[in-house]
This record gives C-alpha cells, sequence and structure tokens, in this order.
C-alpha cells in the first residue's frame, strides 16, 4: 500500500473530510451552547423576582391600548427568548457534527479496508503471475 492508493481512494478522503468538518461543528457546538445556557440560568435567576411582574386583563383599561396585550414579551424575555433558539441551534450542530465525525469514521474505515484488499489483490496477482525459477 502506497500513499497514492490512500488519497485516492474517493472513502478516505470524503470521509477525513467529514471527520474535520464534523468535529469543528462538534467543538463550536459544544462551546456556543455552553455560553448560551449559562446565559439563560443568569435570565432565569435575575427574572425569577420579576416573574410576577405583569398585568392581568381586569387590570389592563381602554387608555393601555392593544400594545399592552398584543406584547407580552419584555426586552429581557425576548432577549432570553432568543438566547434559548441560539442555543437550540449549537445544540443541533453539536449533535450533527457528533454524527458527522462517526459517519466519517466509518466511511473512512470502509475505504482502508477496500484499499488494503485491493493491494492484497495486486500482491497475490503478482505472485501467481511471476515465473517460479527452480532451485
Amino acid at each position: 500500500m502506497k500513499l497514492p492508493d490512500i488519497y485516492t481512494d474517493w472513502k478516505i478522503v470524503i470521509g477525513l473530510g467529514l471527520i474535520m468538518l464534523g468535529a469543528a461543528n462538534w467543538i463550536i457546538g459544544v462551546e456556543r451552547t455552553q455560553i448560551y445556557s449559562r446565559l439563560i440560568v443568569a435570565h432565569q435567576q435575575h427574572s425569577a423576582a420579576a416573574a410576577t411582574d405583569y398585568r392581568s386583563f381586569d387590570e389592563l383599561d381602554e387608555s393601555a391600548g392593544d400594545d399592552a396585550v398584543l406584547e407580552p414579551l419584555t426586552v429581557e424575555q425576548r432577549q432570553a427568548s432568543y438566547a434559548t433558539a441560539r442555543m437550540d441551534f449549537y445544540h443541533a450542530a453539536f449533535l450533527a457534527g457528533r454524527a458527522m465525525v462517526l459517519f466519517g469514521l466509518l466511511v473512512t474505515l470502509l475505504g482502508f479496508i477496500s484499499v488494503i484488499q485491493n493491494d492484497a489483490r495486486r500482491a497475490f496477482r503478482g505472485l501467481s503471475g511471476a515465473p517460479r525459477t527452480p532451485q
């Protein structure tokens, strides 16, 4: 088995590409998921006291307008909602990265097996086709 046998096999090249891309997704997904989960936890601790800070429909009067009813999220709640969405996105990237690494390892393994099989066939053909010299 020679180096050109390895880098010309499409399974090995695609498998290594999947491993690299998946590892990058895995690392970035883990880091960003942790960052946004910390933001969400910090917001939940901050807004625990303000959770009862709302107005019921009975307290709304005609002068409050439709904005008070139609806009239930405060700025902090909206930022927490965005942070939750970002955390979910990066968690999906983390899981996709893991799957890509595992699939890349499988494809690379199959590529190496096929290269080894081809090399063994080539060596066997070379031995069987060579003329025997008497000793």
